[in-house]
């Protein structure tokens, strides 16, 4: 499951393949209201930050302005995704660390930061010297268990979450959810999250965030229509809330294959803020429809955007995938895969170094490290994909086909072109 986005787009494939069509579920009368919708606007932050850098300004070195726009810097970050507004956060957060005796509060929040830009060794520190400091003990144990998730550590995380007594609250069932969705069980991540999005329907955020999220798992388990439904209740709720779109966006894309439809979704939406994964599902139409031209611009543009120091550690998947896949730079790829495994240790990064070993020719290579470090260790679709390449590649047929067809049940979240891809290969096994 992909719980934070959902474009988990690993190849892009010229393939012609005939299927029969779905039931499309996705109606544009249902959203186009939330569509035409001015942008997501900034106003109420950006008047905020206004009013504490005029305090800040009349009283210099004062504590709470500072924390205030250290606080509101993250949150304009979320809105348009500019890296330097979360640096900015950063700066503010760690003067007054330096400063202040109430650190505990800091390191948490320069923790979370760390975990935005996917720094999550980092963030594990930052959350463990937060526990070292006292009286933030619950939510340092919190921000300690979704590092050690991220970082693959689900044992680990499932001790420190078993030293909560209150085990129904919101913040402990979502870390439930993200153990147990690690652990393959995707029904009972599912029936967990419906029981946390009970307990905070009062709370707007809340809401969404949750339902978005619910709605994306809904799609992972292939209840494509209950994911679709969860979507419009979001925007019903908040209109402005474009995580949802994207959502459908993809449905459009990958179960209704409307390409001209999310194509126009997810065009308006990166009109809005900063969105380069809007141009892996750009390219992913124009690879559909069969235009080589537009689909390697797309490309390079998510590269121009992504492969930089600011950047590079969110989108290293993307990354990954593009240099081993389209633009014939597997020695790239196999780089960004070995960083990710210095910093995330996870079989997901193993995967991507198995997937560049592959496309450099080194098919022993890639079948020895995803032998050791990928099999059995995630339920990742994709990984189930790169599995089944890598055994065919080293003339392993039978293996081949077990995880070719488990990775296709997953086909609307791999997406069309992948799915072709794997239609095709069973059929030549």
């Amino acid at each position: 499951m992909k719980t934070q986005a959902a474009l988990y787009l690993l190849g892009f494939f010229l393939i012609s393949s005939c299927s029969q069509p779905n039931e499309p579920i996705t109606k544009v009368s249902d959203y186009e209201v939330y569509l035409t919708a001015q942008p997501v606007s900034t106003f109420d932050i950006d008047a905020d930050v206004a009013f504490w850098q005029a305090r800040l300004e009349a009283t210099p070195n004062d504590e709470a302005s500072i924390l205030k726009l250290a606080g509101l810097y993250s949150a304009q970050f979320r809105k348009t995704g500019e890296s330097e507004i979360l640096n900015l956060s950063d700066s503010l957060y760690s003067y007054v660390l330096n400063t202040t005796s109430g650190k505990a509060g800091i390191y948490l929040a320069l923790a979370q930061n760390s975990i935005t830009r996917h720094e999550f060794r980092q963030a594990r520190t930052l959350a463990e010297a937060a526990l070292k400091e006292g009286g933030r003990k619950a939510a340092s144990l919190l921000v300690i268990t979704d590092a050690a998730l991220e970082l693959g550590d689900v044992a680990y995380a499932s001790n420190i979450l078993k030293q909560f007594t209150n085990k129904n609250s919101f913040a402990h069932r979502i870390r439930q959810v993200k153990v147990k969705d690690q652990e393959g069980d995707l029904d009972s991540a599912i029936l967990i999250m419906e029981q946390a999005f009970e307990r905070v329907k009062g709370n707007k955020e809340l809401y969404c965030w949750s339902l978005s999220n619910l709605g994306d798992m809904y799609g992972h388990a292939g209840r494509i229509e209950e994911a679709y439904q969860a979507y419009l209740s979001v925007l019903q709720k908040e209109p402005s809330y474009d995580y949802a779109l994207k959502g459908i966006a993809w449905i459009a894309l990958s179960h209704d294959h409307n390409y001209a439809e999310a194509k126009r979704i997810i065009t308006t939406l990166a009109s809005r803020k900063r969105m380069p994964e809007a141009h892996l599902m750009l390219a992913e139409i124009a690879a559909l429809e069969n235009n080589e031209s537009e689909k390697n611009i797309q490309l390079t543009a998510f590269v121009n955007l992504t492969d930089t120091n600011e950047y590079k550690t969110m989108y290293a998947k993307y990354l990954a995938g593009i240099y081993a896949d389209d633009l014939a730079k597997p020695e790239l790829s196999l780089a960004i895969a070995e960083e990710e495994i210095r910093n995330r240790p996870t079989p997901q990064s193993y995967d991507l170094k198995a997937w560049a070993l592959l496309q450099l020719g080194r098919s022993e290579d890639a079948l020895l490290t995803a032998y050791e470090h990928v099999q059995g260790k995630t339920f990742e679709p994709d990984a189930a994909y790169h599995l089944g390449m890598i055994y065919l590649a080293n003339n392993l047929p039978s293996e081949a086909k077990k995880y070719l067809n488990e990775a296709i049940e997953s086909s609307f979240e791999l997406g069309p072109i992948i799915t072709r891809d794997i239609k095709n290969t069973l059929a030549k096994i």
